[in-house]
């Protein structure tokens, strides 16, 4: 996930908004570890990684959101940005 975050041109200044969006608390350490913009969150315990998981999918809606309305618009050429609706298909 830290990735497609990556790709999606994630920013310092999204992380508050995906903490908030994620439902986490500020206080649990995926949270501060993506605060201090550290993307280490494979190591932690197995515990944990379902909350990196949460706060990582935010992150990255966040920024492939901004991605789509700035440098997709219109024209784009990313299958996955024109998969068709699952309510149609079959």
């Amino acid at each position: 996930m830290a990735l497609f975050c990556g790709q999606a041109r994630a920013r310092e200044q999204d992380v508050p908004e995906s903490i908030a969006r994620s439902g986490i608390r500020p206080t649990h350490t995926p949270a501060v570890m993506l605060t201090k913009w550290r993307f280490g969150m494979a190591a932690l315990p197995a515990y944990k990684l379902t909350k990196s998981f949460r706060l990582l999918v935010a992150l990255f809606t966040i920024a492939d959101t901004r991605r789509r309305t700035l440098y997709c618009a219109g024209e784009c050429g990313h299958a996955w940005h024109n998969l068709p609706d699952p309510r149609q298909i079959g």
